[in-house]
């Protein structure tokens, strides 16, 4: 109560101060006028409320979706790069994504029911809630996410509890076994009546190969017109379709499956080859006792034979079918239920298309890459030869492929965040599983910057944007290896990486980017064969940056315009550019160090060291860093306080680099964000010609002007919120102890993508005219890669640095010191870190919880407490140590350990 009192006393006394502030600067601003300080008033008004929500500390209590707020559910489920079929609010996989398409498109006759039979009858429903032909819906339902599982609970008048688990393996470091082209499903079934109760669990499939042929849709204006033109036509009405034709069905029958296998006529080699299964795994007894059949009809006849005997009619073998047609299979689980009883089922829906292009090559935007960029096929159709390998492989790896996707799911929720907090960033990982990437058989990451309406968002693995992500890196860093590999693969012979591949342009900051991207896969390797390897590349890019806009290596940039993510270029210092190059050539000269270019590494510091004095001096206004342009303007934003002022900053933060600027100019930089560019408020802020937040809603917007100095050439994003920017700022106030004004930003987009669909948004490439989905934040598309960002959230709230190469971890945690846990990922592992601390001693633990993890020294962050004993154990048992000083860190060295599953360290260090 005391400490509750404290923390109200505080927070009383910050808003009383920035009224104060506010009001100072209202008095001294004689052409602000009356309806500007009204604003102010309301938007300081907001901001309070905001930053006072008792939900935003709040440990427990996880986000149930129901009625209004499962109105824009779209869960993306498949692998990395296979492809994915998105459900919805309904429980209806309303969107089919798997054929290498991005249209919307939905294919019928595929969906769950069940049947109960017990004293008053038989009950038939569809497991969702909408109707399905003769197949009445459940009355309702509730959802809840914990990534990658949303688990469905439907709610019916009924004498079981039934809930249905949609989702796809997801293992951090493991891409194979994150990248199976399936849906797996978990139903529980539960009597919650008082005598046995017979349950018949049906999954109804059509045979949909063929579907890829369908065309992209491209002729409309906007994402939305494509996104109608998508939702309008319907390509398939029952089993008729155009594009199909030589359907064939087949029941597989093993002692540990049964399935339904779904083929079609092509030739292997063939564009549109294709093969999908529905299977049941799972208890022998369960399988033994299922029941299949090849084709079956949703007629009437069908539908009551199911309700009264359970039933299905059809044959075990379907032969080709007829031209513009296909068959419907299914498979049918009886199941008894005594009294209170609860058992599971197991269901898994695999594809397998190897052939296909996943986008480009009919893209509208594919003349910034100057060439193809469709990939060549699926990566998965390299680790399984066909379907039939594949149901081998879930066949005998279903199970550890759940447990291990359940042991990430509870680690990572293990995290003591505020709940809401671990879902908005669990969330947005589902980009991953979104056709934003493709991954071709040659072994090539295909990124899109965003998943668009008819086609792909913006092609080319567009480096201006794809630096931002980090979750993709930390957690799979053969991914992350992988696109930088693929970015010095097609540098140009003078140090220039297009940033739209194979070959585009140039824009500075995706370089930068992209240069200090490098160092982060450096240190989430190993060892530093994959650096030297890259290295070549590497410092032929970075002295372009130098050569080209930097030739007196004076560390000020020239007054050559750059070309940026803002789809705009910019002239001589922009502190959002200024920071970005300061950052890579401190990465650079890390690297060159590592791979022994001693003197490069010198000329790299030297130039880093210029700059950062000439930052200091020339592009510091007293508050924030601002932009001196060139002699000749472009889009610049001068004297504007723009969200990525430091975003180079930021980047360091996350890799090791410390503070490349005073920290009281950092601190007061971040606030000065926060004060001018966050918005409680947007009701009388001109978003521009896109909008992502609505007038009642609150956001960070791109730039604003605090004195009323707005260049008539700024760029026409500037009023647009971009929630990467509540992760990049939350991130800095992590590092500053500003918590609560960190989760003030972030519940902000948490409430924007509640679940609740939202329409009245404008533009025509934002996102689709409407937005609140959950799950992948929206920019120019859904499921925008740039929302990855926000994993550098939970790098921050921990204090997270690793060092794979040095075999050396360290943590120095934001979010309750006292008390802190969380998930960490490392290059080949992860698991927990956990620290309690109290006046006599601090304790921390770190469990490794999948993969191994080599270390030989843990850094900890103590501030001014003494050190007169350490107590170091691996597995309980003491270990040979030194424990040296380091300023406010305490470092533990020893030989080395190379750490499993199960493996911990705890240390004890008593003041």
């Amino acid at each position: 109560m005391k400490q509750t009192g404290i923390l109200l006393t505080l927070l009383l006394f910050n808003i009383t101060y920035l009224n104060a502030q506010v009001a100072r600067e209202l008095e001294s601003k004689a052409s602000i006028d009356q309806n500007d300080i009204l604003d102010q008033e309301e938007q300081l008004r907001d901001y309070y409320k905001l930053s006072t929500d008792p939900e935003l500390f709040q440990l427990l209590g996880e986000t149930v979706y129901r009625d209004q707020n499962l109105e824009a559910i779209q869960f993306p489920v498949g692998g990395i790069g296979t492809g994915c079929i998105q459900y919805d609010g309904n429980a209806t996989p309303r969107f089919w994504q798997i054929f290498n398409n991005m249209t919307h498109d939905f294919i019928p006759n595929s969906f769950f029911a069940i049947r109960v039979n017990g004293s008053q009858g038989a009950m038939v429903r569809a497991l969702q809630t909408q109707d399905v032909g003769p197949f009445r819906k459940m009355e309702s339902l509730e959802a809840r996410a914990k990534f990658p599982f949303l688990q469905y609970d439907f709610l019916d008048n009924m004498p079981i509890r039934v809930s249905m688990k949609v989702f796809n393996p997801f293992i951090p470091t493991n891409l194979k076994d994150s990248g199976i082209p399936a849906v797996f499903y978990q139903f529980t079934l539960e009597n919650v009546s008082n005598e046995a109760v017979e349950v018949n669990l049906l999954a109804s499939q059509q045979n949909a190969v063929g579907f890829s042929q369908i065309p992209k849709i491209l002729e409309g204006n906007s994402f939305a017109e494509n996104y109608e033109l998508s939702l309008s036509r319907t390509p398939v009405k029952g089993n008729y379709s155009q594009y199909y034709g030589g359907n064939t069905n087949m029941i597989k029958t093993s002692k540990e499956t049964k399935s339904l296998i779904m083929q079609a006529g092509y030739d292997r080699q063939h564009e549109h080859f294709g093969q999908m299964m529905l299977m049941i795994t799972g208890e022998e007894q369960t399988v033994g006792n299922a029941r299949g059949v090849a084709s079956w009809e949703l007629s009437k006849e069908a539908y009551q034979n199911f309700v009264e005997h359970g039933e299905l009619i059809g044959e075990r073998k379907a032969k080709k079918s007829r031209s513009g047609t296909t068959w419907t299979g299914a498979l049918n689980v009886p199941v008894k239920l005594e009294a209170g009883e609860k058992r599971e089922v197991n269901m898994v829906l695999a594809w397998y298309f190897p052939n296909g292009r996943n986008g480009g090559h009919m893209d509208k935007w594919d003349g910034w890459g100057n060439g193809d960029w469709e990939g060549d096929g699926n990566h998965y159709a390299t680790q399984w030869k066909d379907i039939l390998d594949l149901e081998d492989y879930l066949t005998k790896n279903h199970k550890r492929l759940v447990s291990e996707t359940e042991i990430f799911t509870e680690t990572f929720f293990d995290t003591n965040l505020p709940f809401w907090l671990k879902e908005r960033i669990s969330n947005q990982l589902a980009i991953l599983k979104s056709r934003t990437i493709f991954f071709d058989k040659k072994g090539y990451v295909g990124l899109w910057e965003g998943a668009g309406a008819g086609d792909g968002s913006c092609a080319g693995n567009c480096n201006h944007v794809w630096h931002y992500p980090q979750a993709h890196a930390r957690l799979f860093p053969e991914i992350g290896r992988r696109i930088k590999e693929q970015s010095f693969k097609a540098i140009k012979s003078d140090g220039q990486i297009p940033y739209r591949q194979p070959a585009g342009g140039f824009a500075f900051d995706g370089q930068c980017g992209d240069i200090i991207g490098a160092f982060r896969e450096y240190l989430i390797s190993t060892d530093a064969a994959w650096l030297k390897n890259q290295y070549p590349a590497i410092k032929n890019a970075m002295n372009y940056l130098v050569e080209q806009h930097d030739h007196d290596q004076d560390g000020w940039l020239s007054d050559l315009p750059k070309h940026t993510t803002y789809d705009a270029s910019m002239t001589g210092n922009p502190s959002f550019l200024s920071s970005l190059y300061l950052a890579a050539l401190r990465a650079s000269q890390q690297m060159a160090l590592v791979c022994g270019d001693e003197s490069q590494a010198n000329e790299w510091r030297d130039i880093a060291d210029n700059s950062a004095r000439l930052q200091n001096e020339k592009l510091w206004n007293g508050e924030y860093f601002i932009q001196v342009r060139g002699e000749k303007n472009a889009t610049d934003y001068e004297n504007g306080c723009h969200s990525d002022q430091l975003l180079g900053q930021w980047w360091a933060d996350q890799i090791g680099l410390g503070s490349m600027y005073p920290d009281y100019k950092i601190k007061s930089a971040t606030n000065a964000i926060l004060k001018y560019n966050f918005k409680s408020n947007l009701k009388k802020h001109n978003q521009g010609h896109r909008t992502f937040a609505l007038p009642d809603e609150a956001g960070v917007v791109v730039t604003t002007w605090p004195d009323n100095d707005q260049t008539s050439y700024a760029s026409g994003y500037s009023g647009e919120v971009w929630s990467t920017f509540e992760y990049t700022i939350a991130s800095s106030l992590f590092k500053h102890d500003q918590i609560r004004d960190a989760l003030t930003l972030l519940h902000a987009g948490y409430h924007r993508y509640d679940g609740r669909l939202r329409t009245g948004y404008i533009g025509d490439w934002g996102n689709f005219g409407f937005s609140g989905n959950p799950f992948g934040d929206d920019e120019c598309g859904q499921f925008y890669s740039r929302a990855l960002s926000i994993w550098s959230v939970l790098l921050a709230a921990q204090g997270f640095e690793y060092n794979g190469p040095e075999r050396s971890i360290g943590f120095n945690p934001k979010w309750k010191p006292d008390n802190h846990t969380s998930f960490f990922s490392t290059a080949n592992g992860w698991g927990l870190f956990s620290q309690k601390r109290d006046t006599v001693a601090q304790s921390n633990k770190l469990t490794v919880k999948y993969g191994t993890l080599d270390l030989s020294k843990i850094t900890l962050y103590l501030g001014q407490q003494k050190i007169s004993n350490v107590i170091f154990q691996i597995n309980g048992k003491e270990k040979a140590y030194e424990v040296r000083r380091n300023g406010n860190y305490c470092e533990i060295l020893w030989e080395g350990s190379h750490l499993k599953k199960g493996d911990e360290i705890t240390i004890t260090i008593k003041a």
